[in-house]
């Protein structure tokens, strides 16, 4: 436990309010308390086998009908838990490409917006599936143009966001789900980051238009329950508009000498004990609760989006949920994270893409209890001075080691990777990136622990 504590102490307090990206269950102890007990509570009992813990059974079929109705979902949609968002876009593009298979035999295409987050490109790359991007217009959001151009007879599904996680932004939901109608497409909505923030958002008045089930051309939406919905990692939900489309994600095994086993997840063991948190949350803070939640939130964003603008930075996009960027073409924005470290805030670089025509930004997730720290945050960053870095220096020899990257340690400072990502090539960058994960950071250290 020393050598632990010892650890973290070289962390950021992800309840500390410093955190502008991670972090979600922020403002709210009550919950963090009620999701601990319930955790441990449920901590040592498997979802493996349904059969063992009627408990756990009970709760998962509870907690997908209460989600099912927050999004519009009637008698006819199921859904099951899973552990992340990505776990839950795997199993829907499973099941979309199983119904694709039923019918046609050519090489299965995923069809998504540029934004669209990188868990559809991973599906595609475990299923054996092809990725066929679609540009986005000035807003952030999926071209419906080129969405048109893009469907075809190989498609497997349409991907929308509400909202994309670097912008904030929501697509076209209706008139993608109209399209995918037409076109006979499964068509998912990815509402990992929305699912539990936007309707609230709705009943206090913002303009949200319409992205679930009430749309009828949607056949599959994922929402998680441990980024708005406040629950502890990992907590997902994916919902399917009726059992028949959901048959693709079922796993069922008896060829073998033991007893049958059956899965509705990728995952097999898994702890109940996010399961329990996730039901009993939703449960505690009911509409009332996730509505003030979703107030703050809102105060919150609305309040940096104005502080932004008065210090010269440029908000993308048109947020709508609870996510942010913001750019500047007189500030190196490589090196903000840096200098905001310094001062005791995280946050999140994105490089974007000179390649891919999307600029660099900074990424904020606010969460309820940033309302408290939205002036502090803007004082800080007003006191950074960043001037333009015109020139990339890149370093010499081993490009890997010579950005700082050892053998399971990461490097001090991230501005010259910051830099470079934006400048090379997308599929470059990748190859880098992996280099790094595979032969360098994720490495056993050599003398123990």
């Amino acid at each position: 436990m020393r050598r632990a504590e010892e650890y973290v102490s070289r962390d950021m307090d992800p309840l500390s309010g410093r955190m502008w990206g991670h972090v979600y269950v922020l403002g709210a102890p009550d919950v963090i308390e009620l999701g601990k007990a319930l955790y441990l509570k449920f901590m040592d009992k498997t979802m493996l086998d349904f059969t063992v813990y009627p408990s756990v059974l009970r709760m998962e079929n509870e907690l997908v009908g209460m989600v099912s109705s927050l999004l519009h979902g009637d008698d006819e949609v199921v859904g099951n838990f899973t552990y992340g968002g990505t776990e839950s876009i795997i199993l829907a593009m499973k099941a979309a490409r199983e119904r694709f298979e039923r019918s046609s035999s050519g090489t299965p295409e995923i069809v998504l917006p540029a934004t669209a987050h990188p868990a559809f490109r991973k599906a595609a790359e475990y299923l054996g599936m092809r990725v066929v991007t679609v540009k986005v217009d000035g807003q952030f959001r999926a071209d419906l143009e080129d969405v048109k151009g893009k469907l075809g007879g190989n498609t497997v599904a349409l991907i929308a966001s509400a909202p994309n996680y670097p912008f904030g932004t929501v697509d076209d939901v209706q008139a993608m789900a109209e399209l995918a109608l037409d076109r006979g497409v499964w068509f998912h909505v990815d509402a990992c980051v929305g699912g539990f923030l936007l309707p609230f958002l709705r009943e206090l008045g913002e303009d949200v238009p319409p992205f679930d089930f009430s749309l009828e051309g949607v056949s599959s939406v994922s929402a998680d329950l441990h980024k708005y919905g406040y629950a502890p990692r990992g907590a997902s939900i994916v919902l399917f508009r009726n059992a028949e489309l959901r048959e693709g994600t079922v796993f069922a095994a008896s060829k073998w000498p033991g007893y049958p086993v059956v899965n509705t997840a990728v995952l097999s063991t898994r702890s109940a004990g996010t399961l329990a948190a996730s039901w009993g949350i939703l449960i505690y803070l009911g509409r009332e609760g996730y509505r003030e939640l979703a107030k703050r939130v809102l105060d919150a964003r609305r309040r940096m989006e104005t502080g932004l603008r008065n210090l010269g930075y440029k908000v993308l996009g048109e947020p709508k949920s609870g996510i942010l960027a913001f750019t500047s073409d007189e500030r190196d924005l490589a090196a903000l994270p840096r200098e905001m470290r310094k001062l005791n805030w995280f946050v999140q670089y994105q490089p974007g893409s000179r390649e891919m025509g999307f600029p660099k930004s900074i990424h904020l997730t606010v969460a309820p209890g940033h309302d408290v720290l939205v002036d502090q945050f803007l004082k800080d960053l007003s006191s950074v001075s960043l001037t333009v870095e015109e020139e990339i220096r890149l370093p010499e020899g081993d490009l890997v080691r010579a950005l700082g990257i050892e053998e399971g340690k990461l490097p001090e400072d991230f501005t010259v990777i910051n830099r470079l990502m934006h400048e090379a090539p997308p599929d470059l960058v990748e190859e880098v990136l992996k280099t790094a994960v595979n032969r360098y950071l994720f490495k056993p250290p050599s003398s123990g622990p």
